[in-house]
This record gives structure tokens, sequence and C-alpha cells, in this order.
């Protein structure tokens, strides 16, 4: 989703301007403040800051790895939820590992650099990863578009976006296809552009996650969770909505504005703070 100013080429505000990404960080962080204070069993363990988390947003995000080096070690953060071909939650649950790694590790140096990282681009391929616009078989179309496998250059650095033929004429078809009304990537931007606009305009309230008791209790009992589990939950409340399907079949209705206010985004809040929680190291005395 976007990261809006993050995107600007070598910006020394990269990632710091609210984009979509940001606000939600920036509430997962708040939610996960709340949840560790009235935990049974409060953590010593220090975690990056808000202000830490997003400096690896934008073009120092997954999202500004794809300009830079296009078609190079992409993090791709999609998913059919009905054929998971397990790749997202393998690198879910590396940024995971890497994090506890990562935090235990800033515990003695009180560098927590690399936790920051690592918490940004797991809470990015959450967000990615439980957006309705991801949960299409991007990297199949994509191929078949690209008849010639060659990015397009220009001054020597490869251009991603533009769908290359064997001939003009073949370019200019699967560009259509591509960038045109009902295009591939047309229908993906504008989809996540609606959702940009929703989080952007409601206010932190309604986004934030409305959880039973019952439901505070087990989250607050953070050290019992499983984020494989709890993503692939979360994965089927939002896909069972077939939200996407419905903005390519009807276009953007005031129903799907009230999906993405009421139940994508808390959701999306809910798993990256869950998702931070789980990469919490256990206390020595536990």
């Amino acid at each position: 989703m976007y990261s809006t100013v993050g995107l600007l080429k070598h910006s020394k505000r990269s990632g710091k301007l609210i984009g979509t990404h940001q606000k939600l960080d920036r509430l997962a962080r708040q939610y996960f403040s709340t949840i560790v204070k009235d935990s049974k069993k409060p953590t010593s363990v220090t975690f990056p800051s808000y202000k830490e988390i997003v400096y690896f947003e934008g073009m120092r995000g997954p999202d500004g790895l794809k300009r830079k080096s296009p078609g190079t070690d992409e993090p791709l953060h999609f998913i059919i939820p009905d054929h998971d071909d397990g790749k997202l939650i393998k690198i879910i649950l590396n940024h995971q590992y890497n994090l506890r790694a990562a935090l235990k590790k800033a515990q003695k140096t009180e560098d927590y650099t690399r936790a920051a990282f690592e918490a940004a681009w797991l809470a990015h391929a959450i967000a990615d990863g439980l957006t309705p616009a991801h949960h299409f078989p991007y990297e199949e179309a994509v191929k078949e578009l690209m008849t010639e496998k060659e990015y397009i250059t220009i001054f020597g650095q490869p251009v991603k976006g533009i769908m290359r033929g064997n001939t003009l004429r073949e370019s200019v078809k699967n560009n259509w296809s591509y960038w045109g009304v009902e295009g591939l990537m047309t229908k993906h931007v504008a989809f996540e552009y609606h959702v940009a606009l929703i989080a952007t305009r409601t206010s932190r309230k309604k986004l934030m996650p409305h959880l039973s008791r019952s439901e505070l209790r087990r989250l607050k009992d953070y050290h019992s969770l499983d984020l494989k589990t709890e993503f692939y939950a979360a994965l089927g409340r939002i896909s069972y909505l077939q939200m996407y399907d419905h903005y390519r079949d009807e276009g953007w209705t005031s129903e799907l504005s009230a999906q993405t206010a009421r139940i994508l985004l808390p959701e999306v809040i809910r798993l990256i703070t869950i998702s931070w929680l789980t990469a919490l190291p256990e206390e020595k005395n536990d």
C-alpha cells in the first residue's frame, strides 16, 4: 500500500511523512504499548519507537527496494488465500525471527537499528498480505504480459512497470492490459488508493481494534500466541469478504468503504501488533 513521499528517491524525509503504512505502524505501536502495559507479565524488553520504525518505510522499505532494484530480490507480498504457496508466511516468520534476535542483542548494545528495520518490514509484509488487492495472481499475470523478460532501461537503469513485448505493437498491447482503464495495475493501484484515502480520513478511535474482554485477555498472554495461526485466521476473515472481487466487478462502493474502515484496517493494525508481541523475547525468570 501507499507510503506516499517515501518513494521519493534520495529524499531525506523518506518514510517520515504519513502514508498508509506509516499510519498503520503508528497506531499499531500505540496499541502495542497498551497491551504490554496491561499484561499480567509486562516485559522489560525495550521495543523500537514509532519514529525508529517508520525510518525504514518509504524508500528504505520494501516498496523502495522495488524501485531501486526492480526484479532483483524483490519482496513480493502477494498471497492467493485458496492456493497459498507459503512464500509470504515464510517472509513474515523470517522477519519475526530476526526481530526477536535483534531485540535480544539490543538489550546489551542499546542499538535498536536492526530491530526497527525488522519491525518495519514485518509490519509492511503483514499489511500487504492482508490487503485484498494483494490476493491476486500478480506474478503469473505479469509473466504473461512481459513476453520479453528484460526490463526496459533508461540511462542504464531498469524501469519497472513497462510491459516489454517482442515487438512495438505487442508492447503497446501488453501495456494497455497492464495500465489501461481496466488494466491489472490500474485496478490494483486504484483499490489501494481508496484504502489510503480511508486510512487518512478515518480517526484513530475508529481504526483501533475493538476487542472483547476474552480476546483482550488472550492478547495480553502474548507469549502463547502463534503468529502463523493468527495470520491465516485474519486472512480467512478478510478474504471471506471478497472485497477485491467485488471491486473488480462493481468498482468502489460505499460497502467497500465501510468494510475497509470497520474490518480491514483494524484487522491489519491488530495483526501488526500481534506480530511485534510474538517477537518479544521471553523473560529469563519466566
